[in-house]
């Protein structure tokens, strides 16, 4: 991975650290290791991976597609999956 590659990456990880954090504080999680907790996590890593996608499909003169996307990302979940039940 080139050095531009790592601080894009660790910025996209900062700004989701920070949507994180005020997330579980708009939803009065205190226990950060909780089930809740895990779930505000997700739907922060699911929207910033949406905003991404927008974004790429928009630099490209791509057409937003949320079906294609959410489609996208069950496939992965899918593999990703299987991938884990193998080791």
């Amino acid at each position: 991975m080139s050095d531009l590659h790592k601080r894009a990456m660790e910025a996209v990880l900062q700004a989701a650290e920070h949507d994180v954090v005020a997330t579980l504080q708009e939803r009065a999680i205190k226990d950060s290791h909780s089930e809740e907790a895990d779930e505000a996590v997700l739907d922060v890593a699911i929207l910033h991976a949406w905003r991404i996608f927008v974004r790429i499909c928009e630099q490209r003169g791509l057409t937003v597609d949320a079906g294609l996307f959410a489609e996208l990302a069950g496939e992965l979940a899918d593999e990703l999956a299987q991938d884990q039940d193998y080791d």
